[in-house]
């Protein structure tokens, strides 16, 4: 030891220091050792001693059980049983008090039926009222007209008595617009105009409806006055030949002659 110590300082080498070193690590290695084996042997002694225990444990059991009788036993072994009995009557009664509460949940109340809804009342509809068919006034297509005179001649005195004759050939019924006013007759003298009925006799009226198939007939009279020199005059027309036309809603007949002789 004194060799390692410097002589100068009285410090101790590198070489001491090591030794001291694995010293001690050897100590620490021996002290675990000793520790786990320590632990092992108290470890042992401890699952030693439980086996022991456990048996005297049950030896105790077994005496306290020796006192009692047999007759105690059967009852003991019997009363599982009547529990076992018991139990399924508990049970079916219980089954059976529960099933017409699932019955009665289950099933339709008759509130919950629907009923019947009153049947809705018939309402009466209005019958559509029928538009008029819009009649048209009638055309040549339409009409057929005549002009007849009472007489071929007339005598001083005669005045000629003329009848328009017009039929409605068509399969729709046609308006002669303003009536009997619109029936007229024309009388001429070759290309002269002598007389016009319209002219100074014809007046404002209602059209005329004329259905189909219908005739319809208008009395006029000539007076033999010369109109076309006017309304009011008084001159009369001479003897001669006259030609006489009637006109219905513009359709004309065929002319028709007048003698006057007198």
């Amino acid at each position: 030891m004194s060799e390692n110590v410097d002589s100068h300082g009285g410090v101790a080498s590198p070489e001491v220091y090591r030794r001291r070193r694995i010293i001690a690590l050897l100590v620490l290695v021996l002290v675990l050792l000793l520790g786990i084996s320590l632990v092992s042997w108290l470890v042992g002694r401890g699952g030693d001693s439980e086996p022991t225990a456990a048996a005297s444990s049950t030896s105790a059991s077994a005496e306290a059980f020796s006192d009692f009788s047999q007759r105690a036993t059967e009852s003991a072994t019997a009363s599982p049983s009547d529990s076992e009995s018991a139990d399924p009557s508990a049970s079916s009664d219980e089954s059976e008090s529960a099933e017409p509460t699932e019955s009665a949940s289950q099933q339709p109340t008759e509130s919950a039926e629907p009923t019947e809804s009153a049947e809705p009342t018939e309402e009466a509809t209005p019958e559509p009222t029928e538009t008029p068919a819009v009649v048209a006034a009638c055309t040549p297509a339409d009409l057929q007209v005549s002009l007849t005179a009472d007489r071929t001649s007339y005598a001083a005195g005669q005045n000629p008595a003329l009848a328009v004759v017009y039929t409605n050939a068509s399969d729709n019924p046609c308006l002669v617009t303003g009536g009997v006013a619109n029936v007229d007759i024309n009388i001429t003298s070759g290309p002269a105009q002598v007389f016009n009925y319209a002219q100074c006799h014809a007046a404002p009226a209602e059209d005329a409806q004329v259905e189909a198939g219908a005739t319809n007939t208008t009395s006029l009279s000539w007076d033999r006055s010369l109109n076309v020199l006017g309304c009011g005059t008084s001159a009369k027309v001479q003897p001669g030949h006259y030609w006489a036309t009637a006109s219905v809603n513009g359709v004309n007949s065929q002319p028709v002659r007048i003698v006057i002789t007198g």
